[in-house]
């Protein structure tokens, strides 16, 4: 009778140390959290719960070592999808490619209709160079959820990386009429333009990514921050020159456009592509 009673007691000292943790994490204490796992730990090593919510807190710090060796021990405790796809995600962070592949087969076999799992595998596919392979795990996420977003993305940027930019338009299209402002997705169809010698429209789609993107203004500045004091003084005085000829060359404009980005006035070097786009459609309908 003891022995039973000594168990129960240990078990409500694991189960309360276990809810001050879930308490504190909720307070954004990750660190006090994390003592109470480990205190929760000790008195019960298989306590899978423990590991899971431990290994989470040390992904949310970038301690990924860590986090494997959290989510492998939750692992001989009990055999988890959320600690296999957890594990996964460390892998492919790490990209250890191989090993995330096997985890997250493991997750499939438990679980054949894990979306995440099934998409996070058509990364590591395409990472890989196995696109077939990538092109089918995306297809089997979406037959789950034909509508996740996250995996038409996906097939969108898998259609765009191997050459297929009609189909990558397409899928685009349908997504941005869930999500106009989507900077992603405005990126791509700038992209899939330039690709194909379309500068005017590449340049209006890029002007559209950098209007709504306050980081992409950030990395224009820091762009121009790692340019040499002398390097910006020649590049301001030969932007000077060509804006200042009165018959600018169709390479005039070119070469303005790139020293206006690199001059930190990213809106005027999308103006110039647009201006050189329309100056070439012109000239080839007048020769037509």
């Amino acid at each position: 009778m003891a022995s039973t009673e000594g168990d129960g007691r240990t078990r409500k000292a694991r189960n309360l140390l276990f809810e001050q943790a879930l308490e504190a994490e909720k307070k954004g204490d990750l660190r006090l959290a994390l003592e109470k796992y480990k205190m929760a730990l000790q008195i019960d090593q298989n306590f899978f719960d423990a590991w899971l919510n431990a290994g989470a807190i040390y992904t949310k710090q970038g301690r990924s070592d860590k986090a494997i060796t959290c989510y492998q021990r939750a692992l001989v405790s009990k055999n988890d999808v959320r600690a296999h796809y957890n594990l996964a995600v460390e892998y492919y962070k790490k990209s250890d490619f191989k090993s995330a592949e096997k985890a997250l087969k493991s997750v499939l076999r438990l679980d054949s209709r894990y979306l995440n799992a099934h998409l996070l595998l058509g990364y590591v596919f395409g990472k890989t160079g196995r696109n077939d392979k990538s092109e089918i795990s995306i297809r089997n996420a979406l037959k789950i959820d034909p509508q996740n977003t996250q995996a038409q993305t996906a097939l969108a940027l898998l259609y765009f990386h191997t050459d297929r930019p009609e189909l990558a338009l397409r899928q685009i299209n349908l997504l941005l009429t869930k999500s106009p402002e989507d900077k992603v997705l405005l990126g791509l169809v700038a992209k899939i333009s330039l690709k194909g010698g379309d500068l005017r429209q590449a340049a209006a789609g890029f002007k559209k990514v950098a209007a709504r993107d306050p980081e992409l203004k950030t990395f224009y500045t820091a762009l121009r921050e790692q340019v040499e004091p002398e390097k910006k003084k020649t590049i301001h005085k030969k932007r000077e020159t060509i804006e200042g000829k009165e018959r600018k060359t169709a390479k005039d404009m070119l070469d303005l456009s790139l020293l206006q980005f690199f001059d930190g006035d990213p809106t005027k070097a999308f103006e110039t592509l647009e201006k050189l786009s329309a100056a070439l459609e012109a000239k080839k309908l007048k020769k037509n």
